[in-house]
């Protein structure tokens, strides 16, 4: 979770340094006659302090009282400091008020941060309210974050996904009734015939060989060892990362059931 762990070192990093005028000082201590009057006196609503909005800093400080009125007064719910969006502080802060603050003044469920949507953020935490507010303000439950490089073989997660790989089965179960799609591939064997061992191997070396070997003999890496994984018991290698949705399957590994998991790892194999 490269993405989530940077968006929050920064979120915390600039928390540590900001400082500001009248107007932020008044919203870190959730001071509303100070807020008002400092608005009165011109000061500017979206003005940026150390990356930080005046609506960024009562998001952050919770104060949800000081985040409507700044709201009624004209700070935009969508607008984004250098340090993120407020809603992004919200989810972090796992601040189901605030949330509903945002969103009831226009904030959209279904923005990004650095590609990751907000509900991503909030299953990656293992907020479950969260999760139920950005939903009922309508999330997409079947959003997909592309994590890595769209020219090679990118990650494609969608929130189901993630709350089954980080073990949060409450999530899943949620999600899971409130419209996520699983669409299982076609069947690989009528394409197998036509495979071409050459390109396959070229494919691999380019998008997979950095984390996974293929001799039987090879030293470790960052993920399981793919020699003869065909017929083999599934998580099965030594490997110690497996998520318990994979140590619950039975079985061997088949092509089918490889096509099955890499096309959606929360799939359940044949086997």
């Amino acid at each position: 979770m490269r993405g989530l762990i940077g968006s929050v070192l920064i979120y915390l990093g600039a928390l540590a340094t900001t400082q500001g005028g009248p107007l932020h000082e008044a919203v870190k201590s959730g001071d509303l006659t100070a807020i008002a009057a400092a608005l009165d006196a011109g000061a500017d609503i979206e003005e940026q302090d150390k990356g930080a909005t005046p609506l960024f800093l009562a998001i952050r400080s919770e104060h949800p009282e000081a985040a409507e009125l700044l709201v009624k007064r004209g700070a935009n719910v969508n607008k984004e400091s250098a340090i993120g969006l407020p809603i992004t502080g919200a989810v972090l802060n796992n601040s189901v008020v605030l949330m509903r603050v945002l969103l009831a003044h226009g904030a959209d469920p279904n923005t990004a941060a650095r590609g990751e949507r907000m509900l991503h953020f909030a299953v990656a935490n293992g907020y479950l309210n969260c999760v139920k507010v950005l939903v009922e303000a309508g999330a997409d439950v079947n959003a997909i974050w592309v994590r890595g490089d769209p020219a090679r073989l990118p990650a494609i997660i969608t929130p189901y996904h993630l709350a089954r790989r980080d073990n949060h089965p409450e999530i899943a179960a949620y999600l899971l009734a409130h419209g996520v799609i699983i669409q299982k591939p076609e069947p690989i064997s009528a394409k197998l015939a036509n495979g071409d061992p050459t390109k396959g191997a070229a494919f691999f070396v380019s998008n997979c060989a950095t984390c996974h070997a293929t001799k039987a003999q090879s030293g470790s890496t960052r993920w399981p060892n793919l020699w003869k994984v065909v017929g083999r018991d599934e998580a099965s290698a030594n490997f110690n990362r497996y998520s318990q949705t994979l140590l619950a399957w039975k079985g061997s590994w088949t092509y089918e059931d490889l096509n099955i998991f890499l096309a959606g790892p929360t799939l359940q194999p044949q086997g």
